[in-house]
């Protein structure tokens, strides 16, 4: 269920769940933070984590990752870690050992390209979301954060809009995008004013994915 293993055999599935453990993590329990050293990967199985660090004396979320796919990826490289990963919600987390994996890429070398892939996938973000934050106003800010949150959990309703699962209060988007709560508030107000998105019951639901591209590329 992990999108970088997706290309092993169900034999060389079963070998890996018999060898890699897993570890139940609660909301705001923290996995791992920057310095810290690992000999594993860590696999996302059910839950979410939220992945930041400390930009100019500022928090700034770098990503939130769903269920099935991969972090803490510096162990491959024999690296610390310079960012933290903290548990969003309730989520169990399987640790690969590192001498397994390798093991299977001699195997499947279709496992090592698409983890080449996330590890590109996740610098583009990073940088992405660092450009904003220089470049960008607070509404830009947010409606490109909500594209992104649209790709990785947002599912269509019946209605035909996109509905971002993750509940997040305008704190927690404050702080992925580096800003203040009050306003993240105001930069809602004029995404809403547009038509590109509506609040409802603590979710957002993306009802204008044009408009809200065309929000994100304003500047």
């Amino acid at each position: 269920m992990v999108d970088v293993l997706e290309p092993l055999t169900s034999e060389q599935t079963e070998w890996l769940a018999q060898r890699t453990p897993e570890r139940a993590f609660g909301k705001g329990e923290t996995v791992y933070a920057p310095g810290d050293t690992s000999e594993v990967i860590f696999l996302l199985l059910t839950g979410s984590i939220r992945l930041y660090g400390m930009t100019a004396g500022q928090e700034l979320t770098f990503g939130v990752l769903q269920a099935g796919t991969g972090f803490g990826l510096a162990s491959l490289m024999e690296r610390t870690h310079d960012e933290y990963a903290m548990a969003l919600e309730p989520s169990r987390v399987g640790m690969l050992g590192l001498n397994d994996f390798w093991h299977l890429v001699g195997q499947n070398p279709e496992v090592n390209v698409r983890l080449v892939k996330l590890l590109g996938d996740r610098l583009r973000q990073t940088r992405s979301r660092m450009a904003d934050i220089a470049l960008k106003e607070t509404p830009a800010r947010l409606a490109s954060l909500l594209l992104d949150l649209v790709q990785s959990e947002g599912v269509v309703t019946g209605e035909g809009h996109y509905k971002i699962v993750g509940h997040y209060t305008h704190e927690e988007l404050g702080a992925m995008i580096g800003a203040k709560r009050v306003a993240v508030t105001r930069a809602f107000g004029k995404l809403q004013d547009a038509g590109g998105v509506r609040l409802f019951r603590r979710l957002i639901y993306v009802v204008d994915l044009d408009a809200l591209k065309w929000l994100a590329s304003a500047g």
